[in-house]
């Protein structure tokens, strides 16, 4: 049913790009699929030596002298399976369903992010209808994990002055800004002592997740600070001795899921405990997290695991105390923007087991290049004075927002008379490959648009069908249009 919607080849891409398992550094399949897709269709394929392929695509006959248009997505995907799914990503398809009108995979991230915009771009270079001058399509990996694609790429690979990204995720929107980011690790060994009582394990999930960007200001709870503030709060009445702390997965993916095992001497009374707090929280967060679930029991296999160290009570507290106050969400809305987040921060993974050191990933975002770079640092003054080591890599620049570029008022115009109603300018609190495609490509002008997607970098992940028909007809009206 779903490689029966129009338009058919973008559907069929996609199903495809659903096909093959794509998680970031792990992209040689789809990138091999794009290869041959290039090869079919006879147009020069190019490859760099970070791992990006660039399809170049001649001109309809009449058209060879028109301007040139680059096309940029990434091909590699967020990886969120909800707890109880046994999907693999790297070797499974996803399972794809549609429900009113919306397609998701069951239990995992769809990969909407980006490939929707990927599968777009194969379209466009099978479209017999289309007239268009010399097209760019450049696929970039790695995205999702630290942008190495776009950092990687090379000066002067591009040709174009117009460049159109299509990885933002809400129809009808047209972006000229985003956000940088950083990431900032720490990690510290602890001195661990032989457990004594009853083990317990603590679960939080069903939480909502989303992206760390993207849905940051919509004030979502991180299961990581959340698990942390409740078990700081019980172990003012229960002792608690933890052996381990997972939480999330991915820097960039507001966690949905933590798990902690403590030894307790009144394992009973801490497990009422824990579901009388679960019915309290449900109400707290009924508008925000209606499936929130917090849950204890009995672990009783601890000593087949060779599990049997803890910390003390008080480096248990010490450490549920740093967690619960550690900076996260968001941090400064902009001066200028009122309803735009400046600068955020997601504590998005913590990895703690018993007898080993404590792990934290953590993004900081900015629309400020200066105002990213001080946050990372007031970040990392914290987590110091934890006696934590901290590592700040892979900074990567915003995109400053040019609201005089002749692409976005071509966009706007085009829009309005295309659907009737305007468009609106948006900045992202995300980070898109379009403020590293700027610095290396400081001439080229930029936008970025896409269709309806929610849930990005979580299970919950979706892709409105009707408005990717809507993204197709404005693409390729405004790929033509640029071409006269």
């Amino acid at each position: 049913m779903i490689d029966q919607l129009p338009p058919l080849d973008l559907w069929q891409h996609f199903i495809k790009f659903c096909d093959t398992p794509r998680p970031s550094k792990h992209e040689a399949a789809i990138i091999a699929y794009i290869h041959q897709q290039g090869v079919e269709n006879k147009v020069i394929v190019e490859h760099d030596a970070i791992g990006n392929i660039l399809l170049r695509v001649p001109a309809i006959r009449g058209h060879e002298n028109a301007d040139i248009i680059a096309l940029q997505c990434h091909v590699d995907m967020v990886t969120q399976a909800n707890s109880d799914s046994s999907h693999d990503f790297l070797n499974d398809a996803l399972q794809l369903q549609i429900t009113d009108g919306w397609l998701h995979a069951i239990n995992t991230t769809l990969g909407a992010d980006n490939g929707i915009g990927c599968a777009a771009m194969l379209a466009l270079m099978t479209d017999k209808s289309l007239q268009h001058g010399p097209l760019e399509l450049l696929f970039t990996v790695d995205e999702e994990a630290g942008m190495g694609g776009a950092f990687g790429l090379q000066e002067n690979w591009l040709q174009a002055k117009k460049l159109l990204n299509l990885d933002t995720e809400e129809e009808g929107e047209i972006y000229i800004g985003c956000a940088g980011g950083v990431d900032i690790n720490a990690s510290r060994s602890l001195a661990w002592q032989s457990a004594s009582g009853e083990a317990v394990e603590i679960s939080l999930t069903g939480l909502t997740g989303g992206h760390s960007g993207v849905d940051i200001h919509l004030n979502r709870a991180n299961a990581n600070v959340l698990l942390a503030q409740e078990l700081l709060s019980i172990s003012q009445t229960y002792a608690l001795q933890l052996v381990s702390f997972h939480g999330g997965s991915l820097r960039n993916a507001i966690p949905r899921e933590a798990f902690v095992t403590v030894f307790t001497h009144d394992a009973k009374a801490l497990i009422n405990a824990i579901n009388t707090r679960n019915q309290t929280l449900k109400q707290l967060y009924h508008h925000r997290e209606k499936e929130l679930l917090l849950t204890a029991q009995l672990k009783d296999n601890l000593s087949k695991n060779k599990i049997n160290q803890s910390l003390t009570e008080n480096q248990s507290t010490s450490l549920l105390s740093f967690i619960a106050s550690h900076p996260n969400g968001v941090i400064k809305y902009s001066d200028d923007l009122p309803d735009i987040v400046e600068s955020s921060n997601n504590l998005g993974v913590i990895n703690l087991e018993s007898g080993g050191s404590l792990q934290l990933l953590n993004l900081c975002r900015s629309a400020s290049n200066d105002e990213r770079d001080a946050q990372a640092y007031r970040i990392a003054q914290y987590q110091q004075q934890f006696s934590m080591q901290v590592e700040i890599d892979g900074a990567y620049p915003g995109w400053q927002p040019n609201r005089e570029s002749p692409l976005l008022k071509d966009a706007l115009n085009l829009y309005l008379s295309l659907f009737n109603k305007e468009a609106s300018i948006q900045v992202i609190h995300a980070g898109l490959e379009c403020g590293l495609l700027s610095n290396t490509y400081p001439d080229c002008d930029i936008i970025s648009f896409g269709p309806t997607i929610t849930g990005a970098h979580s299970p919950r992940e979706r892709v409105n069908i009707d408005s990717v028909d809507k993204f197709w007809l404005f693409l390729t009206e405004f790929i033509s249009k640029l071409t006269k």
